[in-house]
């Protein structure tokens, strides 16, 4: 099988313990990891700014101010499918920290309202939406 079949994993208590309360219904333990490795690794592969193209036919520039993000996660809860959170990086007092980054979005899979509401409920205002063919700035500018 080349290194693809089953393999045995050493965990404390404490890792064990987070892998057993992430566990959802008719979940194993290796499907749990598996989740929040590629959630983590595809979540946070982009940061800054990022052009999307939605579902309704706009072109978002989507632009997030690090400095300004303190973890709320709700632009997280709004739009899972664009924002993802590594709290490890949390703190404006650390210098080039970057919490906040922007997923991997499939072309026209997510509507432009779903990205501005889920930037205007940072309560930060650390996402920032603007419209590329009009310009017109959308989410969390002064």
């Amino acid at each position: 099988m080349s290194g693809r079949g089953e393999q045995s994993v050493s965990l404390n208590q404490k890792a064990y313990d987070i892998l057993v309360k992430a566990k959802k219904k008719g979940e194993t333990l290796s499907d749990v990891v598996v989740r929040l490795s590629e959630s983590k690794i595809a979540g946070l592969q982009r940061r800054g700014e990022k052009e999307i193209d939605t579902s309704d036919g706009r072109r978002l520039t989507v632009r997030i101010d690090q400095d300004k993000c303190a973890g709320a996660e709700s632009c997280v809860k709004m739009a899972p499918s664009v924002f993802a959170l590594d709290p490890t990086e949390l703190g404006g007092f650390r210098r080039g920290a970057q919490p906040l980054g922007m997923r991997e979005v499939e072309e026209k899979s997510v509507d432009s309202d779903t990205i501005v509401v889920a930037a205007k409920s940072c309560p930060y205002r650390a996402i920032y939406v603007k419209d590329v063919d009009t310009g017109e700035e959308l989410a969390g500018y002064p």
